[in-house]
């Protein structure tokens, strides 16, 4: 049998039960999305990637703003369900708000087909490795950390985020809020 064929079938029970465990992981982090403080003794990592232009990006260019760093992949169901949440968000207040979703390791072709298909209304960065995901994230998509004005990771939400939930957007405007009360 040829080497190929054999380290192929070693791999097929472990792909199948990753697949299986994603799958009802997804579904279990779809109803119990939940937002937590960032932990304490946690550095903020950089986020330094590469926008669907090509360009070069940083978390650091968003200083002022409160940004929203979402872990996602098109494969991930809740990562799809929970976009027009993230889209609105992304369109409320640009000024202080700022949304950026990360892709977690999927071609470049497979992102912009989705894009094409899912528009989005914030900037894609692509986490080609997925060194970023492994950096910022407990290991579950979706994931959605809160970085305050300063540039600090302050909260993490995992699991989708649901339409009516208004615990991502008290965060959000309680961060807003921490920085103007520092500037009077």
């Amino acid at each position: 049998m040829p080497m190929q064929l054999r380290s192929l079938q070693r791999l097929l029970p472990a792909a199948c039960l990753l697949a299986a465990t994603s799958a009802a992981h997804g579904a279990l982090a779809a109803e119990h999305a939940v937002l937590k403080p960032w932990p304490a003794k946690q550095a903020t990592p950089p986020l330094r990637l590469t926008g669907l232009d090509g360009k070069e990006w940083n978390l650091a260019q968003l200083r002022g703003k409160v940004v929203v760093v979402n872990f996602w992949a098109s494969w991930c169901g809740p990562c799809v369900d929970e976009l027009p949440v993230l889209n609105a968000l992304a369109r409320q207040d640009p000024d202080k708000v700022a949304v950026v979703g990360v892709n977690y390791r999927e071609p470049l072709d497979t992102i912009e087909r989705f894009a094409n298909a899912h528009p989005f209304a914030y900037p894609v960065l692509r986490d080609r490795g997925g060194e970023m995901f492994k950096q910022w994230t407990a290991g579950v998509m979706p994931t959605t950390i809160l970085v305050d004005r300063q540039g600090r990771a302050r909260w993490r939400s995992v699991g989708e985020i649901p339409a009516g939930d208004t615990r991502l957007k008290a965060a959000i405007a309680a961060l807003a809020a921490e920085q103007e009360q520092t500037k009077e």
